[in-house]
């Protein structure tokens, strides 16, 4: 049995057409989300956030909380 070493990284980019960046991501291993920010739309930056804010307060956790 080997054991390896895992490496990561994570980045986003505005891209050539948008002024602000919608994407967002988290990196907590074993917890990986990318979220696209919906081209355009609005507030697609808040909701690309909300998702990986929420995903992020979940880690480690057994499921949803009941109030979700």
């Amino acid at each position: 049995m080997s054991i390896g070493v895992v490496e990561y990284a994570a980045a986003t980019h505005t891209g050539m057409t948008r002024r602000i960046n919608e994407d967002s991501h988290l990196a907590r291993p074993p917890l990986f989300v990318v979220a696209d920010g919906m081209g355009g739309s609005r507030a697609g930056e808040v909701a690309s956030q909300l998702a990986v804010e929420t995903f992020g307060s979940l880690a480690g956790t057994r499921g949803l909380p009941e109030e979700l």
